[in-house]
């Protein structure tokens, strides 16, 4: 009886090489994937960061918005107090 799963090598040799070569593809492919969940978790921790920062650019952009007319305002009681003082 033949074990079909040597059937296509020329030795036992060969056989066990091939074993060996699959052997170490699966550890690779381990090892891809260890790396492919680190890219992973960075990729998380950026987008987190790119969200925060988001986010404080548009607090920055509200208040901007806010502080011309506090100016304004500024100006114009500066300018009532001047005027009632110098009555």
């Amino acid at each position: 009886m033949t074990d079909i799963r040597k059937h296509g090598f020329e030795s036992d040799a060969q056989w066990r090489e091939y074993l060996q070569e699959i052997e170490e593809a699966g550890h690779l492919a381990d090892i891809r994937l260890a790396s492919d969940q680190k890219v992973l978790d960075e990729l998380a921790a950026m987008r987190a960061e790119i969200a925060a920062l988001r986010e404080r650019v548009g607090m920055r952009r509200r208040r901007g918005h806010m502080m011309p007319w506090k100016q304004v305002v500024g100006v114009a009681v500066l300018l009532l107090l001047a005027a009632a003082a110098g009555r």
